[in-house]
């Protein structure tokens, strides 16, 4: 007989969208779970902890365990599993919540709690300020106004919004009819689907939290906009001038199709400057990509919807010349919220390339093999797996292409696929 697991649930959310105020309406409305906290406070004093433990009124403080000086999801990583197997084994508890740091991006840590033993991730919730998403998403002037130590407030929000199994939006009192409409355009956009809660002072009920059996890390990963997107058939003819046409992408983009994936651990930078991040990136073939940071010139285009939310696909069999998409990052249009996809160099032709942005942050990695630049005898058998590629195959390039899903504000479609054209080779 299986031996029971017990469930988990990952809160995340930026600096104050509320995270801890919903943590303890969940620990005061318990119903009967006995609940283990662990805190993830980048502060030198465990704030957060104390307020949870006075507003809960836990008396048993060894349920709240303070992860503290660190980010959870890059330093602590053993820490993290090994505080949680040992609460597990205590036989004290039936539901553990952690609640992430606030400058933390959610998918690293489900990896790692993925990985707990006698444990199941069952909940990653989100929470959201909705102020926050009409400064930033819905009205754009503000950004100007942000001192520079924010400027990837925008990067975490998408992060946040578009790897969750549920997605609470909170501070709804504080935005107008019209604002939060914008905001959920915007939410629809970067994660189509996603359950949403919508409330203030983080009131919600338990059922919506605990035990929900929602977190299924392909389905979550996979539901998100720009990966929907690049899956999507494309009707649409994008590239009239270039003789090229839309296809079918049946693959998750995040197993990368049609390229092959070389285990290979060694990372590249693609930019200017990167982040010392040690976070591991999804096992299909979806290798760590140093960060690198662009700050934004204004942008402008026509609306794609009522609220000026709307996306697109950007495909090209041709590749980038790294120089040329290096400079262009440096003006890369500041109301472009998210885009992410495939693409590969001119000087590099073997390789397939994830290229992403989320916000003001920029960041590409190597990802793989193209199946065209492997042997004949693995491209035969690759092939046979799979013959739905033979389809797209070009004679020239074989499987390599730049596709690209852009998620924005007022886009001006034909004038970033114009500049986007002025980076190839």
């Amino acid at each position: 007989m299986a031996k029971k697991t017990t469930p988990m649930a990952l809160l995340c959310g930026y600096l104050g969208a509320g995270k801890t105020t919903l943590l303890n309406q969940i620990l005061t409305n318990q119903k009967g779970y006995k609940v283990a906290v662990i805190v993830n406070d980048i502060g030198e004093v465990n704030v957060d902890a104390k307020l949870i433990a006075d507003g809960a009124k836990v008396t048993d403080t060894s349920s709240i365990v303070p992860l503290t000086n660190g980010c959870i999801c890059c330093t602590l990583k053993t820490d993290l599993v090994s505080n949680i197997e040992n609460l597990i084994k205590s036989g004290k508890y039936d539901y553990i919540l952690i609640e992430a740091s606030g400058v933390c991006e959610p998918m690293p840590i489900a990896q790692s709690l993925m990985q707990v033993s006698n444990g199941t991730l069952d909940n990653v919730i989100g929470v959201v300020d909705a102020k926050r998403l009409v400064d930033e998403f819905a009205g754009g002037d503000n950004l100007l106004k942000k001192d520079m130590d924010e400027e990837n407030i925008e990067s975490l929000l998408v992060q946040q919004i578009e790897f969750c199994s549920t997605l609470v939006i909170n501070k709804k009192d504080l935005v107008t009819e019209e604002e939060f409409k914008k905001v959920r355009a915007v939410i629809n956009a970067i994660h189509p689907g996603v359950k949403v809660i919508e409330t203030d002072h983080g009131k919600t009920d338990i059922a919506d939290m605990l035990a929900t059996g929602s977190f299924d890390f392909e389905t979550v990963y996979a539901s998100a906009g720009w990966c929907q997107k690049l899956e999507e058939e494309e009707d649409e003819d994008d590239d009239d001038d270039h003789d090229e046409h839309d296809h079918d992408h049946d693959e998750h983009e995040h197993e990368h199709g049609h390229h092959h994936d070389d285990d290979d651990d060694d990372e590249h930078e693609h930019g200017h400057h990167h982040d010392d991040d040690d976070d591991d990136e999804h096992e299909h073939g979806h290798h760590h990509h140093h960060h690198h940071e662009h700050k934004h010139d204004g942008d402008s285009g026509a609306d794609e919807d009522e609220y000026g939310i709307g996306t697109f696909v950007y495909y090209r069999r041709k590749p980038f010349n790294r120089q040329k998409l290096d400079s262009f990052a440096d003006k890369w249009p500041r109301n472009i919220i998210r885009c992410k996809g495939l693409m590969w160099f001119d000087d590099e032709p073997d390789m397939a390339w994830v290229f992403e942005t989320s916000g003001r942050q920029i960041q590409a990695g190597y990802s793989g093999q193209w199946i065209a630049a492997c042997p004949p005898a693995d491209q035969k058998k690759i092939l046979a797996e799979n013959p739905r590629i033979k389809d797209e195959w070009d004679e020239k390039v074989g499987d390599r292409m730049i596709k690209l899903c852009v998620i924005g504000q007022n886009l001006d479609k034909k004038a970033i696929s114009e500049a986007l054209d002025g980076c190839l080779a």
